[in-house]
């Protein structure tokens, strides 16, 4: 009897994050991602009079959602699905893959709300019972695994380290994380609780694993925004902000500034309203005083209407220029009459996959000929880096390192770490999507 570790997803690609642990006869699958570059690509290659199939066939068929196929013969073992965090590389599949099992979906409460926000844009009936556990809270899921949310930093709120407790040892997953001493938001990363569990296992994020160095804090780029917004008169100027929808700590300190300037905060795009109106639901913050319009045709018709734009603040979707983004479509179908010398700001950076940087120079390129200020790069990731990895992994002291969500050239990097870090090199395990191995 034994642990065996399944992966589905995120193991051969970066995205699409899924992996299975069977412990004895019942398992339990860690997350259920989109690879997000083939969903939007298959959801916009229709033509316009058509809409995309969207049935779960299909989305396996063009690498969208994790091939759950690979465990079909597991499917009546499986008694619980657990979700680390509301991005949708790590929930967005659930309403697709879902109803294939017969058992809860277990997240943060934050990330339940988020999820049944997906479940009820995406027109799906998802009969699993969603429950909502706290972080730093353990829970049994069935007679052989026990459960437990770890808080931990990263850039989304109420993002959990999943620890998977069985008789044979401790299993954590700890896919998208940072270290962050000074976050902006909710709970510190429980370093206590991660020396405690004796870890036979650790998947670990490799993400930035070839970049040097520790990931700045929250509090650097909620910093340069005060002092830009603060510290320079911008009277009479239209401010736009975009940044991820999903990062209520940066939403929070822009709002906040923008009533330090006296101006109005208005936040604009669908899924700019999904995440607020969910962090806003587990009462993480109160932007009752934010008038959020959600629909891009509402936005139009609200832009066109407003009196004075200069004394509101604006934060909006369409960081990476994506065509079909609130952002593009203000600047691309003339949805709002910008001035010589008004700003929009970047509170981001640029996820390098295939047409974002095509689709953010066309964006800057369009808002310079239209004489705005670009600002970009006002931004702290949610992914620790090289050092961060070192740090953490002598504060779990795995018996097993398990690279994920990255490719080849940044699993290897991390398992040089593991090694130099005392993991024998024999139990640095870099695996590919199905390619199943049992710890004995």
């Amino acid at each position: 009897m034994s642990i065996e570790i399944i992966p589905i997803g995120g193991f051969s690609e970066i995205g699409r994050n899924c992996v299975a642990i069977k412990v004895d006869d019942e398992v339990v699958i860690l997350d259920m991602g989109l690879h997000l570059e083939n969903y939007i690509h298959h959801s916009e290659a229709t033509d316009m009079d058509d809409v995309a199939d969207m049935s779960e066939e299909t989305l396996i068929e063009v690498d969208a959602v994790p091939n759950i196929r690979s465990i079909d013969s597991l499917k009546e073992k499986v008694v619980g699905i657990c979700i680390s965090h509301a991005h949708l590389d790590h929930v967005g599949a659930v309403p697709f893959l879902a109803n294939n099992f017969d058992c809860p979906i277990y997240g943060s409460p934050f990330t339940i709300k988020v999820l049944t926000a997906l479940v009820s844009d995406n027109r799906v009936k998802v009969k699993n019972e969603l429950i909502e556990k706290k972080q730093n809270t353990k829970f049994r899921i069935s007679k052989n695994i026990e459960v437990e949310f770890i808080s931990v930093t990263h850039s989304t709120p109420q993002t959990v380290i999943i620890a998977v407790h069985t008789k044979y040892g401790g299993v954590l997953y700890a896919n998208d994380i940072k270290l962050d001493d000074k976050p902006m938001l909710g709970e510190k990363t429980n370093i206590k609780r991660l020396k405690e569990i004796k870890t036979k296992a650790l998947f670990l994020n490799c993400l930035y694993s070839t970049t040097p160095g520790h990931t700045d804090s929250e509090s650097v780029p909620a910093n340069e925004l005060k002092h830009f917004l603060l510290d320079n008169d911008l009277r009479g100027k239209n401010i736009f902000v975009t940044t991820f929808s999903s990062q209520i700590a940066r939403i929070k300190t822009v709002r906040d500034l923008a009533i330090k300037m006296g101006r109005k905060p208005v936040f604009l795009g669908r899924s700019l309203a999904k995440y607020t109106y969910a962090a806003q639901d587990v009462n993480l913050v109160d932007f009752s005083d934010v008038n959020i319009v959600k629909y891009s045709n509402k936005v139009r018709k609200f832009l066109a209407q407003l009196p004075n734009p200069e004394d509101h603040l604006f934060i909006i979707t369409g960081n990476q220029g994506e065509p079909n983004a609130t952002l593009s479509k203000i600047v691309y179908q003339d949805y709002f009459n910008f001035k010589p010398g008004d700003i929009v700001i970047f509170s981001c950076t640029v996820i390098p996959v295939e047409g974002n940087l095509d689709n953010r120079n066309r964006l800057e390129e369009a808002l310079k000929q239209k004489h705005v200020d670009v600002y970009k790069d006002i931004h702290a990731s949610g992914h620790a880096r090289h050092e961060d990895h070192r740090d953490f992994l002598k504060i779990v002291e795995p018996e097993y390192l398990i690279p994920l969500h990255g490719d080849r050239e940044r699993m290897e990097k991390m398992k040089e770490l593991g090694i130099e870090e005392g993991i024998e090199e024999k139990k640095v395990l870099i695996l590919r999507n199905d390619e199943r191995i049992v710890l004995n």
